[in-house]
Parts: structure tokens; sequence; C-alpha cells
């Protein structure tokens, strides 16, 4: 959904942000994806299945993810009225 709000605005979706995973499949098998390439073409992006899965195709126990900078200034304005 596009319930994110002002975070949403301005820094993207959770789902635009993940860098890699590692993820155990219902099978035993381990899904190890934890590349830091933003763009990857070969193949099926196994790593957005897993996020859109919801768990449902395995369990993620790695994740990684790209963290926004800190704001260099922060603007406060208050206003008093009577």
């Amino acid at each position: 959904t596009n319930a994110g709000g002002i975070r949403y605005v301005r820094y993207g979706s959770l789902r635009g942000n993940v860098l890699g995973m590692e993820a155990v499949l219902g099978n035993g098998a381990v899904l190890d994806n934890l590349s830091s390439l933003r763009k990857d073409n070969t193949g099926y992006d196994l790593k957005q299945l897993m996020i859109g899965s919801e768990g449902t195709l395995g369990i993620i126990t790695k994740l990684a993810i790209l963290t926004p900078r800190l704001a260099s200034s922060v603007n406060v304005m208050m206003i008093g009225l009577e």
C-alpha cells in the first residue's frame, strides 16, 4: 500500500531500498542473494519475490538495506498566537 506517508515521499519504499538478502526456504535450502548491487538483470528477481511473498516462501535471515544520509540541517519554525 502507499500508507508510508511523508516518509515514503522523502525516502521511497522499503522495497526499493533493499539491496540484498539471505533467506531459508521451506525445504531448508539457503538462498544467498546478499549482493549490494542496485541493479541485477540476470534472471528472476528472487529478492523482490521473497519480499512480496511476506514469509510464505521462506524466512529472511539477513538483509542489506540502503540507509539514507542524515540531513545536513533541520529547519524548525515556531509560531505563537494569542
